[in-house]
């Protein structure tokens, strides 16, 4: 294959993953999960690195309550992009569904890091989880 060949198709690739997301984005914005899903998978299926994609499939996973496939999926953004702050606070969040009080924490200390309005949300929200579901075990104990 020659150098315009191989580019021709990554052009092609990447034309076809960013139709895939922006049909991702659409079906997020409209609250159809599973369809955001299937064109966002598609997206980083064609493009494996595609650091967007993967943010918002991570956000369709966890609306619709699989967390753990949010969690892969999310890991996989920080993995291409180590320093960006969203797919941490999410993952951060995908811990808190789990109650998964020391891996939100580890979150909540890379977002210090890197950005410390981030870290003080997601730290928020952590207290408040945390609390509250300590607050619905022993009302649960006590009725």
């Amino acid at each position: 294959m020659t150098p315009e060949e191989s580019s021709s198709k990554n052009n092609i690739e990447r034309r076809a993953a960013l139709h895939c997301l922006n049909f991702g984005d659409k079906f997020i914005r409209e609250r159809s999960w599973q369809n955001a899903i299937t064109w966002l998978k598609q997206a980083v299926t064609i493009q494996p690195d595609f650091f967007e994609a993967y943010c918002l499939l991570g956000e369709a996973y966890m609306e619709l309550g699989q967390v753990e496939e949010a969690i892969e999926t999310l890991d996989r953004a920080i993995q291409l992009r180590p320093k960006d702050t969203n797919p941490h606070l999410k993952l951060g969040l995908a811990y808190i569904a789990l109650h998964d009080w020391n891996a939100a924490l580890g979150q909540f200390h890379t977002l210090r890091r890197l950005d410390q309005v981030m870290a003080k949300q997601l730290f928020d929200k952590i207290i408040f989880s945390f609390n509250y579901n300590m607050f619905d075990s022993l009302f649960n104990q006590i009725y």
